[in-house]
This record gives structure tokens, C-alpha cells and sequence, in this order.
């Protein structure tokens, strides 16, 4: 078994009987705006410019 760190329950709900998971909806969200990418992958310059300034880290 795995260590779960959350403290959501509906999601503790799910880790204690998978057979809720085939009910689950995963959402799979595509962005060109999240902030933390900057930190996370190999962006272009001006890339990681906007996301600094979204961060607020400048």
C-alpha cells in the first residue's frame, strides 16, 4: 500500500474502495497559462517571462 498526504474525502473515499474509481471523472485541462510551468519545464524565454510575472515573482 502507498502513503496517501491528502485530506480530502472524497478522495480518501476512493483509496479505501477502488471500486469507486471506475466512476471517477478525470478532467484533463490543457492551459497555456499556468504559472507554476516556469518552474517545471523548459519554456521559451518569453514563456518563462509571462509566467514569472503571473507568479508575481519580478
Amino acid at each position: 500500500p502507498s502513503m496517501l498526504y491528502i485530506d480530502n474525502q472524497s478522495a480518501l473515499a476512493v483509496a479505501k474502495n477502488p471500486e469507486h474509481h471506475g466512476r471517477m471523472k478525470h478532467l484533463d485541462l490543457r492551459t497555456d497559462e499556468m504559472p507554476a510551468d516556469c518552474m517545471m519545464k523548459a519554456l521559451a524565454k518569453g514563456k518563462v517571462e509571462t509566467m514569472v510575472g503571473l507568479l508575481g515573482l519580478v
